[in-house]
């Protein structure tokens, strides 16, 4: 494709004792997220965590006849996570007498399609922690505070008027004057708190229409 950020489906033959980054793939534009990748002419697809305690982070098809807990028959895979919520790693498959090394899996992305499932409360905790900083550092940046203070045009031979036919003095907050187009404005906040003449029941705060 013509476009360079146009990113590839492919599908990776790996071979044995290959190690292969996934961070150098995403600089050739290649979907290091929906592409394939087989080994031994058997797609890797990924698996469940092993319920060995001393297993953790191997994955495969649950087995408990195999010293790991997982059936070393087909595709197993260890994950050696190098980030604190253990979403980045090393990803070690191993299918029979092969051995393929992924470098700088996303254990949240399931990089190449390899799905791993975790079943270790520790390791569910920090793949959680993952997904929350991940959602936090994608989301745009939040607008900082504005001041609900609005403005309100108001002509210099306007009189405005309480319901008890009291005339509000207007008087902008400590002397500052605002205006646009030479129209002058005045804080919703000075209109709210400006003293009423001639009105026999004056309120706390203005209503503004």
């Amino acid at each position: 494709m013509s476009n360079k950020d146009t990113k590839h489906i492919e599908e990776i033959r790996a071979y044995n004792n290959q190690t292969i980054d996934c961070k150098v793939l995403e600089s050739k534009n290649i979907d290091t997220i929906y592409s394939q990748i087989y080994l031994c002419g058997i797609e890797l697809t990924g698996g469940t965590e092993s319920n060995n305690p001393l297993s953790q982070y191997f994955f495969g098809e649950l087995d408990s006849n195999f010293n790991i807990g997982l059936d070393e028959t087909q595709p197993t895979y260890h994950f050696s996570p190098k980030d604190k919520e253990n979403n980045l790693g090393t990803l070690t498959i191993f299918l029979n007498s092969c051995t393929l090394t992924l470098l700088n899996y996303s254990l949240q992305d399931s990089s190449l399609n390899i799905k791993l499932t975790l079943t270790n409360k520790e390791s569910k905790e920090k793949q959680q922690q993952a997904k929350a900083k991940t959602k936090q550092q994608t989301q745009p940046e939040q607008l900082k505070p504005l001041s609900t203070a609005m403005l309100h045009p108001i002509l210099e031979d306007n009189e405005i008027k309480c319901p008890h036919n009291g005339v509000v003095q207007l008087k902008s907050n400590l002397g500052k004057s605002i205006t646009d187009k030479n129209i002058p404005f005045i804080l919703e906040s000075d209109l709210l708190y400006s003293s009423i003449v001639g009105c026999p029941n004056p309120p706390t705060k203005r209503q503004v229409a």
